[in-house]
């Protein structure tokens, strides 16, 4: 009989899977030795500072600590989401270059307020994370402030089990760990605990290009600027020791975040900073000249899912130049190149079928199931397009007594709010297109789509719209309904779908 069981979230930090990687983005291109990933991202909270979150707690307890204090953390603000999640009371100081996804999911996790730090401070500086938290925390009775890298906190045996499960996962097999460094705790405590049981180990340390962790560098601080969260300073933590670490790689934002996405490809929904770490993997098991039967692990930290506007964003990774030669080929077909400047008229679509906002839902109903339709363009006065009704509202509508079959379409039909124009680049997901039903007529912001309008467009509207109407210019007759499966079609007659 199985184990499973009713847990407490905290029971179920840990005993995260060890996966191999090569196959995937290209991960074993031109290497021998086997990449594997531990992934801590799927932690509960999502990253590998659950575990810390949790000693963190535990030693809260034992100092007798109150479950409601205020704790001031501060970091990327993985540790402040595995600490909200673990019901703490938290105010977080973030760098300036944290995402505004991660933000949002430490408002919604009940953070109290978030301080935006500068990217750059240097320790001791009236701007470094440590002397403002510790000055807030003198304002707010009780307050305890939270930073991993003052060695406040024994995390020794936080990383010890994250080590035995690595020796265990890979029966002892481990020639090079592989990950990325920030406070220097991981680095620090996986080395000493991996190399007590496999001293010929290496420990390979990454960072962003720019940062100074491995060059003991801290000039100009203020200069030095990645976008890679998670990893970097610019200047080396104290908790990191001396010698842990054996060999530094620096990796460009460029390749941190194309990496990154051909790990999304491939089914493993990790971070930028994985990205990095992969992509240092690579080139550590080349530079050494590693062989088959030997083996990598890389720790995978973080998810993907923090990243919605910036990371798994196409429009971002083109505006700061962060997609790979290869990607940005693929990403150029994908949105241009396969419609050859064809536009909507090209899809050769049947004339509209309407009905008037005076008809009477039995007449829209029946008119959809005789033409097939899943939905069907709804005209006012003039036989100008105002809206539509789908099939499914009107039937459920029907089916739970809001309506009738004799009650006017007006009364149900979902409304365009007002006019746009789709111009090249404009963000479609403004529109809230989606349909709804309601008891009552919704309004639906409009984007003009006419038969002039590029496929690439078209193809963009439909990344958050089902259904797209295509009227004249002056949006006065409907001429038109396109989806997603009319422009299947058209690639496929020109042989240019990739399945």
């Amino acid at each position: 009989m199985s184990d499973l069981r009713i847990v407490e979230i905290a029971d179920t930090i840990g005993n995260t899977p060890m996966v191999r990687l090569p196959g995937v983005g290209g991960v074993d291109e031109r290497v021998s030795a086997e990449i594997v990933g531990k992934l801590e991202y799927m932690n509960p909270g999502a990253s590998i500072k659950d575990r810390v979150a949790k000693h963190i707690v535990a030693q809260l307890e034992s100092r007798g600590v109150p479950r409601d204090a205020l704790l001031i953390v501060a970091g990327p603000g993985n540790l402040a989401i595995s600490l909200a999640m673990l019901q703490r009371r938290i105010m977080c100081l973030v760098p300036e270059r944290t995402s505004a996804d991660r933000v949002r999911l430490l408002k919604a996790a009940g953070v109290s307020d978030i301080v935006r730090t500068l990217d750059g401070a240097l320790p001791g500086s009236p701007e470094h994370p440590v002397e403002i938290g510790r000055r807030i925390a003198s304002h707010q009775p009780g307050a305890v402030y939270v930073d991993e890298e003052l060695g406040d906190w024994d995390l020794e045996q936080c990383y010890n089990e994250l080590a035995s499960e690595m020796l265990e996962q890979t029966s002892g097999q481990m020639d090079a760990l592989v990950l990325g460094v920030d406070t220097g705790n991981a680095a620090t405590h996986l080395s000493r605990a991996l190399k007590a049981q496999r001293p010929s180990l290496k420990v390979v340390g990454v960072e962003p290009s720019n940062s100074a962790i491995g060059e003991q560098n801290i000039a100009n601080p203020l200069a030095r600027r990645w976008l890679c969260e998670d990893i970097g300073r610019a200047y080396a933590p104290r908790a990191l020791s001396a010698g842990s670490v054996d060999m530094w790689i620096q990796v460009s934002d460029n390749v941190a975040y194309s990496m990154a996405r051909r790990l999304i490809q491939g089914g493993i929904f990790a971070g930028p900073s994985a990205g990095a770490s992969v992509a240092a993997a690579r080139m550590y098991a080349m530079s050494a000249s590693l062989q088959q039967g030997q083996r990598v692990v890389v720790i995978i930290g973080d998810t993907a899912r923090n990243y919605g506007d910036t990371l798994l964003s196409d429009d971002w990774m083109l505006a700061h130049d962060l997609l790979d030669s290869r990607m940005l080929d693929e990403l150029q077909r994908k949105q241009h190149d396969q419609y050859r400047a064809a536009s909507i008229e090209d899809l050769q679509l049947p004339a509209a079928v309407t009905v008037s906002e005076q008809d009477s839902m039995g007449v829209a109903i029946s008119l959809m199931a005789e033409n097939d339709f899943s939905q069907v363009p709804v005209t006012g006065s003039g036989r100008r397009l105002i809206g539509y009704l789908t099939l499914s509202a009107a039937q459920t509508l029907i089916d739970n007594g809001t309506a009738t079959r004799s009650m006017p379409v007006k009364l149900f039909m979902l409304r365009f709010a007002g006019r746009a124009t789709l111009a090249p680049g404009a963000d479609s997901r403004q529109s809230g297109a989606a349909a709804i039903a309601s008891t009552t007529s919704a309004r639906k912001q409009y984007w003009l789509i006419t038969p002039e309008t590029p496929l690439s467009e078209l193809a963009r509207f439909f990344e958050t719209h089902s259904v797209a109407f295509v009227t004249d210019a002056s949006r006065k007759f409907c001429l038109g309904i396109a989806t997603k499966q009319d422009l299947i079609t058209f690639l496929a007659r020109r042989h240019t779908l990739k399945y």
